[in-house]
């Protein structure tokens, strides 16, 4: 009997290659947290679980909120899914924040969807988000700078992230306020790079057209934005912020499993600067970067060298090793999921 190679199945052999080696590479960490969870208390640990699955839900939750804003189907269990796998490719390949894209891209081509307007509706999930964080952000910067303990470099990587959201606002803003505006600058955009390409010898990364079917896919978002109402659209913040607490919960139930009960202040100034640097870090998924920001912040607030040590590897456990593992499983569990649909449309179409 012969056994059929496709691409897809070559692609997840690829994926399975790169999942095996990074796991092989930082196997030492992982053992180290599992022995630092074996002496955590359980009951908090089993609740951090429940939490990070509700973490999870709300996510396909957020990502399915805007996707009905932009009339794509929402799909809540397939979004969360994809949410899994994305945060997989992001560690597994990672390309400038690119390859978390690709799971939604993939199965936009896979339903016959506008690419632009998933592409669109991602970077209104990273607005959204980045929005949301930066709220708990600045309270935790003005923790710290109470105590006297704000760092330079916190501040600097603070400036950047908030540049950033800002960055992704106004391009909103200037498709609402003025689209011409916005398309002449898409365009001088374009032409920039193209030079850059040029000089360096590479290819053009973004040509005219793809610039204009940007801006009309913008300027379209824009249109459903304003035809959907207060309510729909401000529904994405409500649970960005829902999920911030949720993961605000998850540090502090880790905590709370090695004896820590951590006050407010220590809490949300702590879980803000893991993020940062979660977030803008030379390592996928901050890896290395964000266990040392986790002990130096927590250990200059007040909290045991070993305790905070222990808190940052079961912390990382939870928040970047689980879901790096689930969504290497994720691929399986969305395969499964579009043949189900594939083998529904057949009888759709006979009905």
């Amino acid at each position: 009997m012969k056994v059929k190679l496709s691409l897809r199945h070559l692609l997840y052999a690829g994926l399975a290659i790169l999942f095996i080696r990074f796991v092989y590479l930082n196997r030492g960490q992982l053992v180290d947290i599992v022995a630092v969870l074996r002496n955590g208390i359980w009951y908090y640990l089993l609740f951090v679980i429940v939490l990070f699955a509700l973490i999870v839900q709300n996510q396909g939750r957020l990502y399915s909120s805007i996707y009905n804003i932009l009339n794509l189907p929402p799909e809540r269990k397939k979004l969360s899914a994809i949410f899994l796998v994305s945060r997989f490719m992001s560690v597994a390949a990672p390309s400038g924040g690119l390859s978390g894209a690709v799971p939604f891209i993939q199965d936009a081509r896979r339903r016959n969807l506008a690419v632009g307007t998933v592409l669109v509706a991602n970077l209104i999930y990273l607005i959204v988000w980045y929005s949301s964080f930066a709220l708990v952000l600045l309270i935790g910067l003005l923790h710290l700078f109470l105590v006297h303990d704000l760092q330079w470099f916190e501040v600097a990587e603070s400036i950047i992230l908030i540049g950033f959201t800002g960055l992704l606002v106004a391009i909103l803003a200037l498709a609402w306020l003025a689209p011409d505006w916005l398309s002449a600058l898409l365009h001088r955009v374009t032409r920039l790079t193209a030079r850059i390409a040029a000089w360096l010898k590479r290819p053009v990364p973004l040509t005219v057209a793809q610039t204009d079917a940007l801006a009309d896919e913008l300027g379209h978002t824009i249109y459903l934005l304003r035809h959907a109402g207060w309510g729909p659209a401000l529904r994405p913040f409500a649970i960005a912020l829902f999920n911030e607490l949720l993961n605000l919960l998850i540090l502090f139930f880790v905590a709370l499993a090695f004896g820590v009960q951590m006050n407010l202040g220590v809490l949300v100034a702590t879980y803000s600067i893991g993020i940062l640097f979660f977030l803008i870090s030379p390592t996928p998924g901050g890896l290395g970067f964000v266990e040392g920001i986790l002990i130096l912040v927590m250990t200059s607030l007040g909290i045991a060298d070993e305790s905070a040590a222990t808190i940052t590897l079961a912390y990382r456990g939870f928040t970047f090793w689980l879901p790096f593992i689930l969504g290497f499983f994720a691929l399986r569990r969305l395969e499964r999921l579009n043949k189900a649909e594939a083998s529904l449309e057949p009888q759709s179409l006979q009905s």
